[in-house]
């Protein structure tokens, strides 16, 4: 029976295989998990961005303090 090796050529397009299907699910799968990285990727660099600011302004912060306590040190009577 020749009739059946049209089912193995690829001809029915409508209906792919479960490896076709398997190989689809997975790529968007992945292509979502790409999407999600992306964005907490985004998020990331957001919050580093805001981390270092903070971090500037707590080091200017801190140098400000210093200073201050180095000026009350100079007032104070050396006894």
């Amino acid at each position: 029976m020749g009739g059946s090796s049209s089912l193995l050529g690829g001809g029915h397009m409508s209906f792919p295989t479960d490896e076709q299907q398997q190989i689809q699910l997975e790529l968007e799968g992945l292509k979502r998990t790409l999407e999600w990285t992306e964005i907490q990727r985004e998020q990331l660099l957001d919050r580093l961005d805001l981390l270092r600011i903070e971090n500037t302004r707590l080091q200017d912060r801190v140098e400000e303090l210093e200073r201050q306590v180095d000026g009350l040190k100079q007032q104070q009577p050396l006894f």
